[in-house]
């Protein structure tokens, strides 16, 4: 590569953020986005959580940054970056970077998220890592000429693009099981209580810290396997050693449901469908719930996360400030609504329609994923 580098300090001016008195109403819920680093969650920042007034920007250290500006945070997403998509405002732990001379928008964005591995290396603090401006100064940026930068911007965001796609159809996907159940079973008469159409129920293994990780015999399900929206997620699954006794007990099957027990008040009674996975034991903060004749799990797991289902759970709740539960002996009056089985099955079919389409997905996305990683590293290497 014969291209030069020059440091980003060269390149652009920083101008950073603050946070109006949060004390003072007037300042807050005005007409103009506050971004913070919680509002990073892709390349493109094109909404915030927060808002402040005329007035609250007035009276701050923030400052208003006009759409299509870069802004990179230096504490706490360190080795993020994002184009603004509308004029806002910034709090202090964000820079916006606006070019001195010659340089692409769109080049200079990826070159950032390119170099996201060495920010974070630099970064510093024991609870919150940040990193100074002197930092983000020195970062080298290998600089093409102009042409070659928009070449490059090109090639990278059409297969930043394909990504995103696939991720959007993801994340319609992980809402639709739930949409068709309200449209199926939404105006339902009749309840059964739980403790009747379940064949049987058990808490998991009790496991320390040292008891588990990735060279352990046997996959091992924990509470952070399931997902906030229903969803079992092997990628998160641990391993664990078991003896015959444990396994014969333990052992997970294909379309048990997992109830998560123990957690935050929030995330209480999260539930998902077992699948995929061989020889698979549970952790003691999920109970195993086995239905008989006539239940179909996917359809009890949907009702569980429907609105009506909700409201049930959140009166079986109990706990303290951190720690909250759900226990079996209020748990199995939960009521179940009267569904014939053949329309519960009707669901699961949907249900098991949804989760191909989702595998499929999945596999595409891990394709664009690698072939982005591929190009991106080819890009400032002079080699695309």
């Amino acid at each position: 590569m014969s291209w030069s580098t020059v440091s980003l300090g060269e390149l652009v001016e920083f101008k950073g953020g603050g946070t109006p008195d949060k004390k003072v109403e007037r300042y807050w819920n005005g007409g103009i986005p506050w971004a913070s680093v919680k509002d990073f969650k892709s390349a493109e920042l094109d909404s915030t959580v927060d808002t402040i007034s005329e007035l609250g920007l007035k009276n701050s250290a923030s400052n208003l940054i006009p759409r299509g500006t870069i802004i990179v945070p230096t504490r706490m997403a360190v080795g993020k970056a994002a184009i603004a998509g509308m004029d806002l405002a910034i709090n202090q732990d964000l820079k916006a970077l606006f070019p001195k001379g010659d340089i692409d928008t769109r080049y200079l964005l990826h070159a950032l998220l390119a170099s996201s591995e060495k920010l974070v290396r630099f970064a510093t603090g024991a609870t919150v890592k940040g990193i100074t401006l002197d930092v983000l100064r020195q970062l080298e940026i290998p600089l093409p000429s102009m042409p070659e930068q928009r070449r490059i911007a090109a090639i990278l965001d059409e297969a930043d693009a394909l990504r995103l796609l696939r991720r959007r159809s993801l994340s319609g996907l992980s809402g639709l099981g739930q949409a068709r159940f309200e449209q199926m079973f939404g105006a339902v008469q009749g309840t059964v209580p739980l403790e009747d159409a379940v064949e049987g129920t058990l808490i998991g293994l009790v496991r320390s810290a040292e008891q588990f990780g990735e060279h352990f015999s046997h996959p091992y399900v924990r509470m952070d396997a399931i997902t906030r929206n229903g969803q079992f997620a092997p990628a998160l699954v641990q391993r664990t050693n078991v003896n015959a006794a444990e396994l014969d007990r333990y052992t997970l099957k294909d379309g048990d449901l997992l109830f998560n027990t123990r957690n935050s008040r929030d995330l209480v009674g999260k539930t998902a469908i077992f699948r995929g996975m061989q020889d698979a034991v549970f952790n003691n903060n999920i109970m195993r719930i086995r239905f008989g004749t006539h239940w179909d799990s996917a359809f009890v797991e949907a009702y569980f996360r429907s609105r009506a289902g909700r409201r049930e759970l959140e009166k079986r709740k109990s706990g303290t400030t951190s720690v909250w539960a759900v226990y079996w002996s209020k748990l199995k009056s939960f009521p179940l609504p009267q569904v014939p089985y053949d329309k519960q099955i009707g669901f699961r079919r949907f249900i098991e329609a949804t989760w191909k389409q989702e595998e499929e997905l999945k596999s595409e996305l891990l394709r664009y994923e690698g072939l982005f990683a591929s190009l991106q590293h080819r890009a400032f290497r002079g080699e695309l």
